[in-house]
């Protein structure tokens, strides 16, 4: 027989298991979630310009059809799109290529879309070539723009001129890469680097002397599981509890890899901006951590 003091325990114990089994339910279901971010960034130079980035959405289907991606947006009637890498799965290459053609057959017809690799769309283009190469034809059919370690220049409708390049170098730039940066910084008009690898875009001060408005990135998944007030578990290169796993990192003249900077000397850069992706990796799920289309203004 249950004394009171044995009841009351027992009670406290399933109130607390009732209350975790609940916060975990709700931490996968928001792990389901797709959310937009939007991030202002200041420029550099004068007039505007709206970007959607997306980021490792590796050959998952978001809805039928990708119509919860394209309803996103489409809401936010960009004036241009960038895919940040990892869009297709190295595991499952050829139906990755398949549900990344739906999404931008839809896209295309709402703004420009660009697009920079990650480290899946390298690994396809050395174990499977072929479908690596039928990727970019079947891109390239839709009207969409792949940025191979190069700067693409145009006008939005506003007039903004914009200067977009993307750099596929897997983690490690050499000195074309550190050229090629070096050379964006000095363009006229909107400055934007798409890379898929944050790490990169720190570790080779990319932002090195100003000039370059934001660096999209992708590759952390938001850290995958977040923690409340802590943030993200893990990411790839990071290991646990990655500095640098989502959001918008304004950077200065004394950031480094181990320090936000911004100390009272320090000067403003520019801003890198990690999208929490779209996916899970390695069979990891989201824990507490929304898919995400990222909705950019540099102003």
């Amino acid at each position: 027989m249950l004394t009171k003091k044995s009841s009351s325990i027992i009670k406290k114990i399933l109130i607390i298991a009732i209350l975790v089994a609940a916060a975990m339910t709700l931490a996968f279901v928001r792990g389901r979630m797709l959310v937009v971010c939007n991030y202002s960034v200041p420029g550099h130079s004068s007039g505007g310009v709206k970007i959607v980035g997306l980021a490792d959405l590796h050959g998952e289907m978001v809805g039928e059809k990708q119509e919860r991606i394209v309803q996103e947006v489409r809401e936010a009637d960009p004036d241009f799109i960038v895919y940040l890498g990892d869009m297709v799965e190295r595991t499952r290459a050829e139906e990755s290529v398949e549900s990344l053609v739906v999404l931008t057959e839809q896209l295309v017809q709402i703004a420009p879309v660009y697009y920079v690799d990650g480290n899946h769309e390298l690994d396809v283009r050395k174990q499977n070539p072929d479908v690596y190469r039928r990727l970019n034809v079947e891109l390239a059919d839709l009207g969409a723009v792949q940025l191979k370690d190069e700067i693409f220049s145009f006008a939005v409708d506003s007039g903004t001129s914009v200067n977009l390049c993307g750099i596929t170098r897997h983690y490690y730039w050499g000195d074309f890469e550190q050229e090629l940066a070096g050379k964006l910084r000095n363009m006229d008009g909107v400055n934007v680097l798409a890379c898929h690898y944050p790490e990169s875009v720190i570790w080779y001060d990319a932002f090195d002397g100003g000039g370059l408005d934001v660096a999209l990135c992708g590759h952390t998944h938001g850290g995958l599981i977040r923690v409340p007030f802590l943030g993200g578990m893990v990411a790839p290169e990071q290991s646990r509890w990655p500095k640098y796993d989502l959001g918008a990192f304004p950077v200065y003249t004394d950031t480094t890899w181990s320090e936000y900077g911004g100390g009272e000397d320090a000067e403003y850069l520019g801003t890198m901006i990690i999208s929490g992706g779209l996916a899970g990796e390695h069979g990891v799920p989201r824990v507490n951590n929304p898919m995400e289309v990222s909705v950019v203004e540099v102003e």
